[in-house]
């Protein structure tokens, strides 16, 4: 069994090397082949998921928590290297990148997966924090991915704010280790008696910022929709659906060590603070959005804190629910409108109108995307916000009601800034008829699968309760 997870762990490694070797004229027909090796590798994880299989050695744990992360990153890098495969052939038809930057992709991104499962399985604080500044410099190359001005600025803007935050989680390790703790494994930490209580509550503080900066709270809320706007539709869904909640999966570990120690409601209520803040935020900011990427990226940061809030009420189950859910929505919402800009070359609301004309496949299932994504049945993130705001009216009627404000102004201006596109109007932006989006086609069926897995989730989850 540990062998499988050795080659699900370091294979994208090895598919990361081997790409550096492969000539600019393969490295199309090399998408067909990652898609393939995914495969594998997500079979292997959904093997795990399934058989509840659990353990742990000198380096990597696989316990009930992180196996759902580790599954998440797996079955997602088929699903959306599947995706890739028709993206990127259209932009080279296109003539939007060369060869040379499709070789560059399948060299960063499978360095990047490597990276993020490291930061799942890894035992160690200090090697998840270097395989997160790993994440960062991949990510970076990958944001300016067009080699415009506009994806350079974007890039320098999310690596500046990333390392600030990256710095401030190692300044968290450095008060950990003050604080009188003889190892940094996640499994003793939590049985280890620290003497200088008092600096973890300071530590949880940098923790929180870092989140902040990762995936943001209010104000630490600069970098996200920008990079967004400049990034290639699979990097878009990676970040959104896969890094950002591996993020949150790293301050779930870090509190869980803190609240064992403290004996105290503080990191809840702090989380509680700025989750609140947050999820208002994005529902206003919503509205003045112009670009269908930027409204996206807010509205995987509300979630995120949807996430946030969920857990610092302690009901984890619903926490788990949503991210698993919002990971594959999101995912099939990024591709579905993707596949609009990637044929009209405008990401305006304003330069696009009636797309159902024009783009009719794509169309259905962004509007399916969508309405799953504002949690109408039978969308597991439905049953997680219900769950939620039940039991955020039981320890407080008054964070019910702004969490519902909040949810319901972001859902509102999500929906009615992507019906604009729907609007029968003449489009201002040059749009010919898309023939071979008026039947399904490679393009739709990753999107397709990524909904019919949240679909099932829904189905699991309420036949398991």
């Amino acid at each position: 069994m540990e062998i499988l997870f050795y080659i699900s762990i370091f294979l994208p490694l090895l598919l990361g090397i081997i790409a550096i070797f492969f000539s600019q004229n393969t490295a199309k027909k090399y998408l067909n082949f990652i898609a393939i090796i995914y495969f594998f590798l997500s079979a292997i994880a959904i093997y795990f998921l399934v058989t509840k299989a659990t353990f742990a050695n000198d380096f990597f744990v696989l316990d009930s928590l992180n196996i759902v992360f580790y599954s998440i990153i797996l079955v997602l890098s088929f699903i959306i290297g599947l995706y890739s495969i028709s993206y990127f052939r259209t932009e080279i038809e296109h003539k939007e990148i060369g060869r040379w930057r499709l070789k560059q992709y399948n060299i960063m991104i499978n360095l990047f997966i490597f990276s993020m499962l490291i930061v799942a399985v890894s035992k160690n604080l200090m090697v998840m924090w270097i395989a997160l500044e790993a994440t960062t410099i991949f990510t970076t190359f990958l944001i300016s991915f067009y080699n415009t001005k506009s994806s350079w600025e974007a890039a320098w803007k999310y690596v500046i704010l990333c390392w600030i935050g990256v710095t401030i989680w190692l300044l968290w390790l450095f008060m950990i280790i003050l604080s009188g703790v003889h190892s940094l494994d996640i499994t003793n930490l939590v049985k280890e008696e620290i003497v200088n209580t008092k600096l973890l509550e300071i530590a949880f503080v940098f923790i929180l910022i870092w989140f902040g900066t990762k995936v943001w709270f209010f104000p630490l809320n600069s970098w996200l929709p920008d990079a967004h706007w400049k990034w290639s539709t699979p990097i878009s869904a990676f970040m959104s659906s896969i890094l950002l909640p591996l993020a949150f999966y790293m301050i779930i570990r870090t509190q869980s060590i803190i609240d064992v120690q403290l004996e105290t409601t503080f990191t809840s209520n702090l989380m509680m603070f700025f989750s609140l803040i947050t999820i208002i935020y994005s529902g206003f900011v919503m509205l003045i959005q112009h670009h269908y990427k930027r409204t996206l990226a807010y509205s995987s940061s509300e979630n995120m804190w949807i996430i946030a809030f969920s857990w610092a009420l302690w009901v984890p189950i619903f926490s788990i629910l949503h991210i698993i859910g919002h990971s594959f929505i999101k995912t099939a919402a990024f591709m579905s409108a993707w596949n609009i800009l990637l044929y009209t070359h405008t990401g305006q609301y304003d330069n696009i109108k009636n797309i159902s004309k024009y783009m009719k496949i794509s169309s259905i299932l962004l509007v399916i995307s969508l309405f799953m994504l504002v949690w109408l049945p039978p969308s597991p993130l439905f049953i997680s916000e219900i769950g939620i705001i039940f039991q955020a009216f039981i320890i407080n009627p008054w964070y019910a009601l702004i969490f519902i404000v909040g949810i319901v102004l972001a859902f509102t201006w999500l929906l009615y800034n992507f019906s604009s596109l729907f609007i029968d109007k003449e489009n201002v932006a040059d749009l010919k008829k898309i023939d071979k989006d008026f039947k399904i086609s490679f393009m739709h069926l990753p999107i397709i699968l990524s909904l019919i897995i949240a679909v099932l989730i829904s189905v699991i989850f309420i036949m398991g309760a």
